[in-house]
């Protein structure tokens, strides 16, 4: 059974004496004194093996003898001093010297030491945070390095849908003489269908890079006008309609009987709509089902496109909305992953939200847009 003295400290241990043991055997902190002029009076715990100057070396100098020539330029030295006397103690992370002229990356707070309010010198308590340093600048290298990548991404995408909208013009320009000029014959009529068809999907999917580029290049500006949002939903389900109607699916338009006035960019929000109408349309099976709706919660439009289609595994959930990504990219009928990122940014550009729902393979998908009404 434990008694009262049990929780005393070992005879012979005051604090003041488990404070000195602290200084001498702590392993990586630095323990410095110095007189109010900041003088060194005291080199205790890890300061010879953080600074390589011996006690006996460091006792007498200036503290300023760590500080590294820029920061005494601007006077740091004195200024962390002042700071300390003004409001009881200075904490900085900066550059420091050692003896043999390496640098280290020094984080430590330099205390005021007052008796009965008489101002008799400082207490200083460093740390060696190299390393960790060093894993900061490795990061903000990382993130240059990817912040170049994505400019050199964006110059790529603006120059290939130059390219190939230049390619797919005389296409498109021949399909429409041949039309105007009656020489379509009944077995020309359905090639050229297709011709027309692929051609005006190839440039569907130009756009959607561009505007991908445009974003990223933060060149993406939005032309916010006021209008109805549910007589436009129903005007980009009927440009969907044929698509639809060649799989035999159904789609279903429900919107709120009154107007829903919102403050966007009505091009954008069509983009938005429509490439969710059409992922919906591409992973829906013939006969399937789709359902268009939106509502008003509060000072949000909410926009619905859910389908009772192949769904969504929850291994891609997470990373759906990523440029590029397609689950299976020989299946995916067409495209190559860049409507659903599109989405992402012209919702975010907008200041809205979009999240997804699936329950698995093979059943179905929701897709969720909300924005704000002004």
């Amino acid at each position: 059974m434990n008694s009262a003295q049990d929780s005393l400290p070992p005879a012979g241990l005051t604090p003041e004496r488990a404070l000195e043991l602290l200084s001498q055997q702590a392993p990586d902190v630095a323990f410095v004194l110095l007189d109010p002029a900041g003088t060194i009076i005291g080199w205790r715990g890890a300061s010879e093996a953080l600074f390589g100057y011996t006690e006996a070396e460091a006792i007498g100098l200036r503290f300023d003898v760590i500080f590294v020539p820029e920061d005494l330029a601007l006077g740091l030295a004195d200024m962390e001093r002042a700071v300390a006397l003004a409001v009881g103690q200075s904490e900085d992370d900066r550059w420091h010297l050692r003896k043999d002229g390496l640098r280290i990356w020094v984080t430590g707070a330099l205390i005021a030491l007052r008796d009965d309010g008489r101002h008799v010198g400082f207490a200083k308590l460093m740390f060696n945070r190299t390393n960790l340093r060093s894993q900061m600048e490795t990061m903000v290298n990382r993130l240059d390095h990817a912040h170049n990548t994505l400019r050199g991404r964006d110059v790529f995408f603006g120059r290939l849908t130059h390219e190939v909208r230049n390619a797919l013009g005389p296409i498109r320009s021949v399909t429409e003489l041949l039309e105007k000029r009656g020489q379509v014959t009944p077995e020309l009529r359905m090639p050229l269908s297709v011709v027309k068809r692929q051609v005006a999907q190839m440039e569907r999917m130009m756009e959607d890079l561009a505007e991908v580029a445009r974003f990223g290049a933060g060149k993406l500006q939005l032309a916010k006008t006021r209008f109805d949002l549910g007589l436009d939903l129903q005007e980009i389900a009927a440009a969907v309609q044929p698509d639809a109607a060649r799989k035999l699916q159904t789609l279903e338009v429900l919107v709120p009987p009154a107007p829903v006035l919102l403050q966007a960019d009505q091009a954008r929000v069509h983009q938005i709509v429509f490439n969710l109408l059409h992922n919906a349309v591409k992973y829906t099976p013939q006969g399937g089902c789709i359902w268009l709706h939106c509502t008003v919660e509060i000072d949000e439009a909410v926009i619905k496109v859910s389908d009772n289609g192949s769904g969504i595994a929850p291994t891609l959930l997470p990373v759906i909305f990523e440029l590029f990504t397609q689950e299976n990219p020989h299946q995916s009928e067409g495209g190559f992953g860049v409507g659903l990122s599109l989405v992402k940014d012209l919702v975010d550009a907008h200041g809205g939200f979009v999240e997804v729902r699936s329950d698995g393979k093979d059943r179905g998908s929701e897709f969720t847009v909300r924005l704000p009404l002004s």
